[in-house]
C-alpha cells in the first residue's frame, strides 16, 4: 500500500489511508465537517455531523445556540443609547425642579409617636378584636404616615410573636403588659 499523499508525495497517516483516503489533509479539497450539538433532553446530548453551512444555518434559527458575533435583537446600539441618554440625565442639575422638591416634604421622615404607645394601641386592639384587625390597624396608621417602618415591622413582630403562642402563654403576656 502507499503510504504517501497522490498530489504532494509527503507521508500520510494509516488511518488517513485505512478510510479510503488518496490526498493528505493540507491537499484535500473537502471541507471538513463541523459539528452541532443537539440537546433533545436535558442531558444526554448527541453530536450531529454537518458541514459548515448547515451549521451556521443550524445555529441561526435555534434559539438555544451560542450565538457568538450575533447583534442583539433590539439591534446593536440600543445598550449604547441608553448609557448615553443615563449619562446626560445624571448630568442635569436639578435646582429645585424635582417633583420630590415640588411636593414639598417628601421624602422627609414623618413625624412619628413612640414605639411603645403604638404598641399599646396595638395590643389593645389584639384583646379586642383578635390579631388580624391588630395588624390591619398597624398597616393603617403606616399607610397613612403616622409611623415608620421601621415602627411597622417592630410592632408586627411583636404581635406574631404573641399569635405563635399558646392561650397560657398569651394571657401571661398580655396581663404582664397591661
Amino acid at each position: 500500500m502507499n503510504k504517501s499523499c497522490n498530489i504532494c508525495g509527503k507521508f500520510m497517516p494509516n488511518t488517513r489511508i485505512y478510510l479510503g483516503y488518496k490526498e493528505c489533509v493540507r491537499c484535500s479539497n473537502v471541507e471538513p465537517y463541523s459539528a452541532n450539538i443537539v440537546y433533545p433532553h436535558k442531558t444526554g446530548a448527541y453530536v450531529q455531523p454537518v458541514t459548515k453551512e448547515q451549521k451556521e444555518n443550524i445555529q441561526r434559527l435555534d434559539r438555544r445556540s451560542v450565538k457568538i458575533g450575533r447583534k442583539s435583537s433590539g439591534g446593536s446600539s440600543s445598550w449604547d443609547r441608553w448609557y448615553k441618554q443615563y449619562k446626560e440625565q445624571k448630568r442635569v442639575s436639578y435646582k429645585g425642579s424635582t417633583p420630590a422638591f415640588q411636593a414639598g416634604d417628601a421624602g422627609s421622615i414623618p413625624a412619628t409617636r413612640s414605639t411603645s404607645s403604638i404598641k399599646e394601641e396595638a395590643i389593645d386592639t389584639y384583646k379586642c378584636k383578635g390579631y388580624h384587625k391588630a395588624v390591619s390597624e398597624v398597616d393603617e396608621m403606616y399607610s397613612t404616615g403616622s409611623i415608620t417602618l421601621i415602627q411597622k415591622s417592630s410592632v408586627n413582630s411583636f404581635l406574631a410573636g404573641i399569635a405563635v403562642m399558646n392561650k397560657k402563654e398569651q394571657r401571661l403576656i398580655l396581663n404582664a403588659i397591661s
